[in-house]
């Protein structure tokens, strides 16, 4: 594995893919089995290799690889070349999630697994491809209807048939304020 310039060190080197759809159930608490897609994330690949205790100076380095950020403060982006990452359509890399090296007291060597994540995956380039819709005003054929007023000229309210019922029975069961000021003093 090539990570830019930097030559992957190391034996037994293994390689795995994996690439996360997101979906969410739409069944509530039903058996139905529809899912809504929440969209395809990067994909990933997990390395595990061997390196020998008497080559520390390529773990160093590998780590260094690890911690390298660019000009901005940003994880550094590496070009990979890889048989699994180029099946899997990968270009681009940063290192993600852990770092993990454990010993190996019987091989006098360590374990070292980690992970890369793809770089501006191919749906994410699609995503900033994709032209955002800006809300079109809508407007109607014909003339503008003015609203309606609810009061007259005069100062009184206009009311509907229902509204004048409902008035008259407001009035009945609302006590008089005058006569429960006197009911109450």
């Amino acid at each position: 594995m090539r990570l830019n310039d930097f030559v992957l060190r190391g034996s037994e080197i293994t390689v795995n893919g994996v690439l996360r759809i997101e979906t969410e159930s739409l069944g509530g608490n039903t058996s139905s089995t529809d899912r809504a897609k929440n969209g395809i994330k990067p994909k990933a690949l997990t390395v595990s290799l061997v390196i020998a205790f008497n080559k520390s100076a390529d773990l160093s380095e590998l780590l260094q690889q690890a911690e390298s950020v660019d000009e901005n403060g940003k994880l550094k982006v590496f070009d990979i070349v890889d048989d699994t990452a180029k099946a899997m359509n990968i270009r681009q890399v940063q290192f993600n999630e852990a770092f993990n090296v454990r010993q190996i007291p019987e091989k006098k060597a360590w374990r070292v697994n980690f992970t890369l994540s793809e770089y501006l995956s191919i749906p994410e380039k699609v995503e900033q491809r994709q032209k955002t819709q800006t809300a079109q005003r809508q407007s109607a054929n014909g003339e503008a209807i003015a609203a309606a007023d609810t009061e007259q000229q005069d100062g009184t309210e206009t009311l509907t048939g229902f509204e004048k019922v409902l008035k008259f029975a407001d009035d009945a069961l609302a006590p008089d304020t005058e006569e429960s000021a006197g009911a109450v003093a």
